[in-house]
């Protein structure tokens, strides 16, 4: 009987490993997920302090949510999420996003725009793939997480990065 147990636990493991392998995209540390200092959970504020004012802001309120992007240009923006009732300060919002078309920031590992996306997969194996609209990406999850956010390495031809994205799907 402790013979079956085991082989049963055993089988179980496999089956499930197996599942996970499946149904997710590679994963990285949550903490590799971020930019700049700016990653999933991080305050507006904290933003701010960082990089100052936003030379623009896009808010949309509607659907039950309330979103705020600040845009510091054309290459990088930072997006807020929270409950279209909650009228909290714009500085205390929790990021779950951000755009980053430059290689003026990096991962805490130095991975940025214009890179060689065989850098993440050394680093982090390969992402699941994705065809956002035409444009060809790789998207990971945070280890160790049940978080709903996702950071994807947009790539050319060549496999270059053009485009860091992390976000969220509600």
């Amino acid at each position: 009987m402790k013979k079956f147990f085991t082989l049963a636990t055993a089988l179980l493991f496999v089956m499930l490993s197996t599942a996970q392998a499946e149904i997710y995209p590679h994963m990285m540390p949550l903490e590799e997920m971020s930019v700049g200092g700016v990653g999933y959970g991080t305050s507006l504020g904290y933003v701010k302090e960082i990089y100052g004012e936003p030379v623009d802001k896009k808010i949309f309120t509607g659907d039950g949510v309330r979103v705020v992007t600040w845009i510091y240009s054309e290459y990088f923006s930072v997006t807020a999420r929270t409950f279209a009732e909650d009228t909290s300060p714009e500085d205390s919002l929790q990021v779950v996003g951000y755009s980053l078309k430059t290689n003026a920031l990096s991962t805490p590992a130095g991975l940025t725009v214009g890179m060689s996306y065989n850098e993440v997969v050394m680093l982090w194996g390969r992402g699941e793939l994705v065809d956002d609209g035409g444009r060809r990406g790789y998207y990971y999850v945070p280890a160790s997480s049940q978080l709903p956010v996702t950071l994807t390495f947009y790539v050319d031809a060549n496999a270059k990065i053009t485009e860091m994205q992390l976000g969220t799907d509600f």
